[in-house]
Protein backbone atom coordinates (compact mmCIF):
# COMPACT_ATOMS: atom_id res chain seq x y z
CA UNK A 1 0.00 0.00 0.00
CA UNK A 2 0.95 3.30 -0.94
CA UNK A 3 1.84 5.98 1.46
CA UNK A 4 -0.99 9.08 1.40
CA UNK A 5 0.40 12.44 0.35
CA UNK A 6 0.66 14.77 2.85
CA UNK A 7 -0.30 18.58 2.70
CA UNK A 8 2.14 21.12 2.68
CA UNK A 9 0.09 22.19 6.12
CA UNK A 10 0.92 19.39 7.95
CA UNK A 11 4.76 18.73 6.53
CA UNK A 12 4.96 22.67 7.80
CA UNK A 13 3.11 21.92 11.02
CA UNK A 14 5.42 18.60 11.55
CA UNK A 15 8.37 20.65 10.48
CA UNK A 16 7.56 23.19 13.21
CA UNK A 17 7.38 20.71 15.84
CA UNK A 18 10.76 19.32 15.33
CA UNK A 19 12.32 22.84 15.69
CA UNK A 20 10.51 23.16 18.94
CA UNK A 21 11.68 20.38 20.37
CA UNK A 22 15.33 20.91 18.90
CA UNK A 23 16.02 24.17 20.29
CA UNK A 24 14.65 22.75 23.74
CA UNK A 25 16.96 21.80 26.41
CA UNK A 26 17.42 17.91 26.84
CA UNK A 27 15.40 16.76 29.26
CA UNK A 28 17.60 14.12 30.48
CA UNK A 29 20.61 17.00 31.20
CA UNK A 30 20.89 17.68 34.67
CA UNK A 31 19.78 21.44 35.42
CA UNK A 32 22.61 21.27 38.33
CA UNK A 33 25.54 22.42 36.53
CA UNK A 34 27.67 20.71 39.47
CA UNK A 35 25.77 17.36 38.53
CA UNK A 36 26.07 17.65 34.64
CA UNK A 37 30.12 18.55 35.65
CA UNK A 38 30.50 15.76 37.79
CA UNK A 39 28.15 13.76 34.70
CA UNK A 40 30.94 15.03 32.22
CA UNK A 41 34.30 13.64 34.55
CA UNK A 42 32.86 11.80 37.53
CA UNK A 43 30.59 9.75 36.85
CA UNK A 44 32.30 6.59 34.84
CA UNK A 45 34.79 6.00 37.95
CA UNK A 46 32.69 6.86 40.98
CA UNK A 47 29.42 5.96 39.50
CA UNK A 48 26.00 7.54 40.01
CA UNK A 49 25.54 6.29 43.39
CA UNK A 50 28.99 7.75 44.27
CA UNK A 51 29.93 3.79 45.62
CA UNK A 52 32.82 4.05 42.94
CA UNK A 53 33.71 0.29 41.03
CA UNK A 54 35.55 -2.00 43.37
CA UNK A 55 39.52 -2.75 42.48
CA UNK A 56 38.60 0.71 40.15
CA UNK A 57 38.05 3.67 41.92
CA UNK A 58 36.63 4.46 45.38
CA UNK A 59 33.33 5.34 46.69
CA UNK A 60 32.88 8.69 47.62
CA UNK A 61 29.97 8.24 49.67
CA UNK A 62 31.43 8.40 53.29
CA UNK A 63 34.70 9.70 52.05
CA UNK A 64 36.36 11.95 54.61
CA UNK A 65 38.28 14.05 51.43
CA UNK A 66 34.43 14.50 50.77
CA UNK A 67 33.23 15.54 53.90
CA UNK A 68 36.24 17.60 55.02
CA UNK A 69 37.96 20.83 54.16
CA UNK A 70 36.44 22.60 51.18
CA UNK A 71 39.79 23.66 49.93
CA UNK A 72 41.87 20.66 51.07
CA UNK A 73 38.91 18.11 48.80
CA UNK A 74 39.96 21.24 45.76
CA UNK A 75 43.29 20.54 45.75
CA UNK A 76 42.87 16.55 46.10
CA UNK A 77 41.40 16.63 42.92
CA UNK A 78 43.18 19.52 41.31
CA UNK A 79 46.26 17.56 41.87
CA UNK A 80 44.75 14.08 40.96
CA UNK A 81 44.51 12.82 44.53
CA UNK A 82 47.86 14.23 45.76
CA UNK A 83 49.31 12.23 42.97
CA UNK A 84 47.60 9.34 43.77
CA UNK A 85 50.06 7.38 41.09
CA UNK A 86 52.46 7.17 43.40
CA UNK A 87 50.28 5.78 46.37
CA UNK A 88 48.58 3.07 44.02
CA UNK A 89 47.99 -0.10 46.39
CA UNK A 90 47.99 -3.05 43.54
CA UNK A 91 48.02 -2.97 40.28
CA UNK A 92 43.92 -3.18 39.31
CA UNK A 93 43.75 0.85 40.91
CA UNK A 94 43.00 3.54 38.50
CA UNK A 95 44.73 6.49 39.19
CA UNK A 96 42.82 10.11 38.92
CA UNK A 97 44.14 12.47 36.70
CA UNK A 98 44.32 16.05 38.39
CA UNK A 99 41.21 18.51 36.54
CA UNK A 100 43.57 21.12 36.04
CA UNK A 101 41.70 21.64 33.24
CA UNK A 102 38.39 22.87 35.03
CA UNK A 103 37.80 26.39 35.98
CA UNK A 104 36.85 27.23 39.24
CA UNK A 105 33.34 27.64 38.89
CA UNK A 106 32.75 24.18 37.26
CA UNK A 107 34.89 22.53 39.75
CA UNK A 108 33.56 24.49 42.28
CA UNK A 109 29.89 23.51 41.34
CA UNK A 110 31.07 20.16 40.83
CA UNK A 111 32.84 19.90 44.12
CA UNK A 112 29.33 21.31 45.91
CA UNK A 113 27.45 18.32 43.99
CA UNK A 114 29.74 15.69 45.29
CA UNK A 115 29.51 17.23 49.22
CA UNK A 116 25.77 17.39 48.88
CA UNK A 117 25.11 14.28 47.69
CA UNK A 118 27.93 11.60 48.64
CA UNK A 119 29.21 13.49 51.85
CA UNK A 120 26.51 14.08 54.12
CA UNK A 121 25.27 16.98 53.21
CA UNK A 122 28.81 18.72 53.67
CA UNK A 123 28.34 22.58 52.80
CA UNK A 124 29.26 24.25 49.63
CA UNK A 125 32.57 24.73 47.99
CA UNK A 126 33.14 28.65 46.42
CA UNK A 127 35.20 29.30 43.26
CA UNK A 128 37.24 31.38 46.02
CA UNK A 129 38.19 27.91 47.82
CA UNK A 130 38.99 26.32 44.35
CA UNK A 131 41.08 29.37 43.24
CA UNK A 132 42.61 29.58 46.13
CA UNK A 133 44.06 26.04 46.16
CA UNK A 134 44.98 26.16 42.22
CA UNK A 135 47.32 28.93 43.76
CA UNK A 136 49.26 27.08 45.80
CA UNK A 137 49.68 24.05 43.07
CA UNK A 138 53.31 22.92 42.90
CA UNK A 139 54.55 24.51 39.14
CA UNK A 140 54.06 21.10 37.06
CA UNK A 141 57.03 20.40 34.45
Amino acid sequence: MMPRPRSVATAVAGLAMLTACASKPDARAPADPGQAAYAANCLACHQADGGGVPGFQPPLVGGVWVRSDPQALATFVLTGGFDSGSRKQSANENVMPPFTQLDDATLAALLTYVRARFGDNAGPVTPEQVAAARAVLPARP
